[in-house]
């Protein structure tokens, strides 16, 4: 006969089989699934998520993922927006791998979902709704004041610590280029174009920044917007050509934006100027540099809505165009269809009318003696200003108030044969129009400003000196040709065009340059100051 079992026994040999029944039925848990693989995902990891930029500008082609679980390949994956109290489908996808890209213009602000059908063994799915505000281009009731900053003078001219940042509402730093451009460099590259701005620790406060991501820094501080520059006058038309071919371009567009958000800009400025008119040497004909450059514009906003550093805010794109010519605008006094449709589909599109005159076309032209920024008053023989070029733009189907006009910080002049505006040119060969040599801290310094006599002309809006005795030539610079009628900018002028810009709704203006205006010995820019006054004051 057996001796009975303790019952502390039974107890732990009850568990013990407890325990092992456990083991045995228990189920491993699934090894984890390799990403993207179908059919990879559990249960539980079902559904669909849309995500979206929040604000995009108005038009842009924006792209939407849907993250779909699971994974089946060839599932029909559609985009829906609500419209009218319905939704409607605008495209769609067939999934490959989890995220599916939908892309679609967002012409107003709208609520967006992805939905994806019963397809084999997953069941049908849809997101939850996400809103994409669509936001016209920004325009207050105040204009714009976009001033350029020549990172190359940094060193030279206007101090980066000095800068007034409080009196313009955008600043541009001054500049990057295309690859294949004035700058060299591989076509669809971004090349550095400021010299030793770019470099690190050479920003003033010894933070170890460079100077140009010291001036976005300063500027943001100021609320003011941070631009940048690509681009410029003579070659970099090339280089956009070059940097914008169908094969080119996505490389292209990828750098600039990861160059924008590398240095914290809020946008950048288009300075493509040559090569849009079919100019010899540029490799393609007008038309298709034109569609180059819409091309450049749209895929540029769909590239920065993905980003989120413009998640809230859509980056600005902005555009410098030139003063039109009034002999030979379109028939109703427009301007070219191409050039109000780049006007149309950037935030700002500013009229470089400065540096006018009738210097550009040369002697023998049977032009008259004009003035660098005339507001008013072009005639036949005298044929660009400000209000026509507006008026032209707008006659085509462009707001005022998308556009800006130009203010240049230097002057132009004539010799001495010009003894006054209006005047044919044709015994005089002395056309000055170097802006460096000419911007306002040098006419200053060379004495231009304390010698000759003073006038105003009403009808143009314009100032102007007159020299006698032969044209004036500075002492401090004697190789310099004789001046006989100089034009410039003051406080006048800059007062006559803020007023005008106010009273008709005009978007605002550029400034080239702002280093021009300053003046080291006082330590003031005193055009910048009237600026701020004219545009900005309330």
């Amino acid at each position: 006969m057996r001796s009975p079992v303790p019952a502390a026994v039974v107890a732990y040999v009850a568990v013990l089989s407890a325990v092992l029944a456990g083991l045995v039925l228990v189920a491993a848990p699934p090894a984890p699934a390799e990403p993207g693989r179908i059919g990879s995902e559990s249960r539980r990891a079902s559904g669909i998520r849309l995500a979206a930029p929040h604000a995009v500008r108005t038009g842009t082609r924006v792209r939407l993922t849907a993250t779909v679980r699971p994974v089946r390949r060839g599932r029909p994956v559609r985009l829906q927006v609500r419209r009218d109290g319905r939704w409607q489908t605008v495209t769609g996808a067939g999934q490959q791998r989890r995220q599916v890209v939908l892309a679609t213009t967002v012409g107003r602000t709208a609520r967006y979902r992805a939905v994806a059908p019963r397809w084999r063994d997953a069941g049908a799915m849809r997101s939850r709704a996400v809103t994409v505000v669509a936001e016209d281009a920004p325009h207050g009731s105040t204009p714009w004041v976009t001033g350029y900053y020549a990172g190359w003078f940094w060193d030279q001219m206007y101090p980066p610590e000095v800068v007034d940042m409080d009196a313009m509402t955008h600043l541009v730093f001054g500049r990057v280029a295309p690859g294949g451009g004035s700058l060299g460099g591989r076509p669809g590259t971004v090349v550095p174009g400021a010299g030793t701005a770019h470099d690190p620790g050479l920003a003033p406060d010894g933070r170890g920044d460079s100077v140009e991501d010291y001036l976005v820094r300063r500027a943001h501080a100021a609320g003011t917007a941070a631009l940048l520059m690509l681009g410029g006058d003579g070659l970099d038309g090339r280089g956009f050509v070059a940097s914008t071919s169908d094969a080119r371009r996505p490389a292209f567009v990828e750098a600039v934006a990861d160059y924008l958000v590398a240095h914290d800009y809020d946008g950048v400025d288009l300075d493509w100027e040559n090569c849009l008119g079919g100019e010899a040497g540029c490799g393609v004909g007008a038309a298709e540099a034109r569609r180059r450059l819409r091309a450049l514009i749209a895929d540029l906003r769909t590239e920065l809505a993905s980003r989120p550093r413009y998640d809230r805010t859509p980056a600005l794109i902005t555009f410098p165009g030139y003063a039109v010519n009034i002999n030979f605008l379109r028939p109703g006094g427009k301007v070219e269809q191409w050039q109000a449709d780049v006007a149309n589909a950037v935030d700002q599109y500013n009229l470089m009318t400065y540096g006018v005159g009738t210097t550009w076309w040369g002697h023998g032209t049977g032009w008259h003696s004009w003035f660098s920024g005339a507001l008013t008053g072009a005639g036949p023989d005298h044929p660009v200003d400000i209000s026509s070029s507006i008026a032209a733009y707008v006659r085509t189907g462009v707001p005022a108030a998308r556009l800006g006009i130009g203010i240049g910080f230097y002057g132009i002049y004539y010799g001495p044969e010009i003894d006054g505006p209006r005047e044919y040119d044709a015994g005089n060969d002395i056309f000055e129009v170097q802006d460096a040599a000419l911007g306002y801290a040098e006419l200053v310094r060379k004495g231009y400003l304390s010698h000759g006599s003073l006038h105003w002309d009403a009808a143009a809006q314009s100032t102007y000196r007159l020299y006698d005795g032969g044209g004036y030539v500075p002492a401090v610079d004697p190789a310099a040709a004789p001046a006989g009628m100089l034009s410039y900018e003051d406080e006048r002028s800059i007062g006559a065009k803020g007023a005008w810009v106010r009273e008709h709704g005009v978007g605002g203006t550029i400034l080239w340059t702002l280093n021009y205006g300053y003046l080291p010995g006082a330590g003031t820019n005193p055009l910048l100051d009237a600026t701020a006054e004219a545009f900005l004051a309330p």
